[in-house]
């Protein structure tokens, strides 16, 4: 079975100026919540009548939303859940989440960072194998809801059978499209971590800062409510969505960029060329090594010699259960090099090539730099051909 992507974007884009993701997720969100806000009513209408005392809020409807004590009976409401909104504010705000958050991301996972095929078709495996945003954005919003909504629902239980309070274990999740603000913040923080923000020009932060900013928030509305929510799901999110881009994306976001135009070389040379960029490019970087996203990076100055052993700690154990691997200098390096070229573009290779010392070891580092670079530019220029 195949796909005409192209084709589909273009039926789209003929109806609405959203990008198709945003559009679908838009449709699901309206669909789900009238349809949960619909069946509620209608039950409630049916039940007041026998019982005075039932409110509106007493009405579930466990085959759209996250109940635990029903989940055995209802699983797929670990994805469902997150677009049913149960009130007006809950479902504006669902809205706007989506349209920023999904808008935002087709935009930095561009198209162009895949090859294009001549006959504009593609098999379904392919789309979502691929680097393309259509299936990126699919696979993070997909990871980010399941993974969070079921290590929470988990958390959620054991605390609840331990304090003895096994009643609110009827009661439905109700953080909807919430549980992907703090990880569209974490992709934001990583491609555009120097933008600057501006808050009714009384005081403006770089976007770098605002992952840790709404775990702040939400850890004050814990303690405020005396509740683990909102503070737990949203940092379970968090740091679902890290662990993702840390370790398991494939990362799309080098390719986006216009760091050389496609070389005019001899016949000779571009065969050379191209099978070279070939070769570097069948070595498909996975997750983001780079030390501007480490996740001591998430914290302030200050703390940071304080929980970087910690988290340094954890990171050694977790290569030890081989949960995660180690990264090598060569890794290191490279993720540098592309989180440079987010903020400074093409001047974040240059300024690798300079010599800062005569000395062997400094030659060998810069040398290597060289290499590096040289790489990152060849797979550059790989995706124009």
């Amino acid at each position: 079975m195949a796909i005409d992507l192209e084709s589909v974007s273009r039926k789209v884009s003929s109806l609405t100026s959203f990008p198709i993701i945003t559009f679908i997720y838009l449709t699901i969100t309206i669909l789900l919540s009238a349809i949960t806000s619909y069946v509620r009513t209608q039950s409630y209408k049916a039940l007041i009548a026998t019982n005075p005392e039932l409110t509106f809020e007493d009405i579930i409807i466990p085959s759209l939303q996250l109940v635990p004590s029903h989940f055995i009976f209802h699983p797929w409401t670990l994805w469902t859940s997150a677009f049913v909104e149960t009130s007006p504010f809950q479902f504006v705000s669902g809205l706007i989440i989506i349209y920023v958050g999904l808008t935002f991301l087709e935009a930095q996972w561009n198209p162009k960072s895949v090859n294009e095929d001549t006959t504009n078709t593609v098999n379904l495996s392919q789309v979502f194998n691929s680097q393309q945003p259509l299936s990126e954005t699919l696979k993070f919003t997909t990871i980010i809801i399941i993974v969070s909504n079921f290590v929470s629902l988990i958390l959620f239980t054991l605390i609840n059978l331990i304090k003895g309070t096994t009643e609110r274990l009827n009661l439905p999740f109700h953080y909807g499209l919430y549980i992907l603000v703090i990880p569209f913040a974490t992709v934001a923080k990583q491609l555009t971590p120097e933008t600057n923000i501006r808050v009714l020009s009384l005081f403006k932060f770089r976007l770098k800062r605002l992952p840790f900013i709404l775990l702040t928030l939400t850890l004050i509305l814990s303690i405020i409510k005396g509740s683990s929510s909102p503070f737990l799901p949203s940092f379970i999110s968090f740091f679902t969505a890290w662990v993702y881009l840390r370790y398991f994306q494939y990362s799309p976001a080098i390719n986006a960029f216009e760091i050389l135009p496609p070389p005019v070389t001899s016949s000779t040379s571009s065969s050379s060329t191209t099978t070279s960029a070939t070769q570097s490019s069948s070595s498909v970087t996975r997750g983001d090594p780079s030390d501007t996203f480490q996740f001591v990076e998430f914290f302030p100055d200050l703390t940071k010699p304080y929980v970087k052993p910690i988290f340094d700690g954890f990171y050694q154990l977790s290569v030890l259960l081989g949960l995660v691997r180690a990264w090598n200098d060569e890794e290191v390096d490279i993720g540098n090099l592309r989180s440079n070229l987010r903020v400074t573009g093409t001047s974040g290779i240059k300024t690798t090539n300079k010599s800062t010392t005569s000395t062997a070891v400094s030659a060998d580092i810069d040398e290597r730099r060289r290499q590096i670079a040289l790489k990152v530019l060849e797979e550059s220029v790989d995706s124009k051909v």
